[in-house]
């Protein structure tokens, strides 16, 4: 069948899920993203697919079925924004507005209606954001879909870090199964899954990078494909230099840690650390490149942080994946806000593999 494999991604970002979802053999051929920047990278790594840039509480749906000319979505994908469900930041959110786009999500299900659907988030959704979750699955399941989801360790797909996201997978009328894990912390000797695939497999072949004001004063950070780490002061460099891999800023003497961490100070214990060669890297955020977010500070003494780069590389983009700004922020907020593709792809496999049944399935009963 002609429209067998099409695919629709909601929420695209930069384009995470769209790259391992076309990975898997779906032609994505619709997307929709509101932020500007995201939308150019988008566009600049996949001029083939219809971008509606419009905030999707405006999306009509219609938009998106002129767009496919015709042809039935067997899949639609989103990830949608997660800050208000997220543990770190819920605090200081009462009611973020965005907890609401779920469910723009399922309206737009409902008035699509594809075979299949996928959506990745945060695991807060589960807990913090139970009620518009709860309120989600209702409607897909008011619409015959089969839903299950799962809090998914990604790091056992081999993707190298770690990072336990909540995915979703739904059939109309057919179950979707979780694709089988491939890698492991520490494998059994007799077991067939990998090891975790470590920072050193994923980045330890890149050379030093330079700074954002190096990279600005000789052509912009896009002439050094990003790789580039943020100007940082000089007490912030000491910090790094001081911290152990691998350990917390408690291993740092207290003389050098900032005035808030001193005193019997016991709170966000990964700042200001270093990471290790042959584990797998922490989680990659918006806030990759900046040593006060996180565990982000490279391994090698003489390096400060992970460099952009290195930070899409651990989200498993390839080195030629465009980002289409200048702006620093935006390109790491973009990196961390995305699935990694190689998740995606694994996934999307698995997807493909229930929608040929499927269809298989319709096919002998006709």
């Amino acid at each position: 069948m002609e429209n067998r494999y099409t695919a629709v991604d909601l929420f695209s970002g930069c384009g995470g899920l769209t790259l391992g979802i076309e990975a898997a053999g779906f032609d994505l051929r619709v997307a929709v993203e509101n932020d500007p920047v995201a939308a150019e990278t988008y566009r600049q790594n996949y001029p083939r697919t219809i971008l509606i840039e419009k905030d999707i509480c405006r999306v009509n749906p219609e938009e998106i079925k002129k767009a496919l000319n015709g042809r039935k979505i067997s899949l639609l994908v989103g990830c949608t924004p997660c800050q208000g469900f997220c543990s770190l930041t819920r605090k200081w959110r009462v009611e973020d507005p965005r907890n609401g786009l779920l469910l723009e999500m399922a309206r737009l299900i409902r008035e699509l209606v594809p075979n299949a659907v996928m959506m990745e988030n945060v695991p807060g959704l589960a807990s913090h954001g139970i009620e518009v979750f709860e309120s989600f699955l209702r409607q897909l399941d008011s619409q015959g879909y089969y839903s299950q989801y799962r809090i998914v360790q990604m790091a056992d797909y081999g993707v190298p870090q770690s990072r336990r996201r909540l995915v979703m997978l739904a059939g109309r009328g057919f179950v979707i199964p979780f694709p089988q894990p491939t890698h492991a912390r520490q494998p059994e000797i007799d077991s067939s899954f990998k090891r975790w695939v470590s920072l050193r497999d994923a980045i330890g072949n890149m050379l030093d990078p330079i700074t954002f004001s190096e990279a600005k004063r000789n052509g912009g950070p896009r002439k050094f494909n990003w790789h580039v780490v943020r100007d940082i002061q000089p007490q912030t460099k000491a910090r790094l230099q001081a911290a152990v891999p691998g350990e917390t800023w408690l291993k740092i003497s207290e003389r050098l840690r900032p005035n808030c961490h001193k005193g019997g100070y016991k709170g966000f214990t990964n700042v200001y650390g270093r990471m290790t060669w042959d584990q797998v890297a922490v989680t990659i955020t918006g806030g990759s490149t900046t040593a006060c977010k996180g565990r982000f500070g490279h391994p090698e003494p003489k390096r400060t942080t992970i460099s952009v780069r290195e930070a899409a590389l651990i989200q498993t983009f390839p080195k030629s994946y465009k980002f289409a700004t200048d702006q620093m922020d935006a390109v790491c907020e973009m990196i961390g806000n995305a699935v990694p593709p190689l998740f995606a792809k694994i996934t999307g496999r698995q997807i493909k593999k229930s929608l040929d049944a499927h269809y298989g399935a319709l096919a002998r009963a006709s």
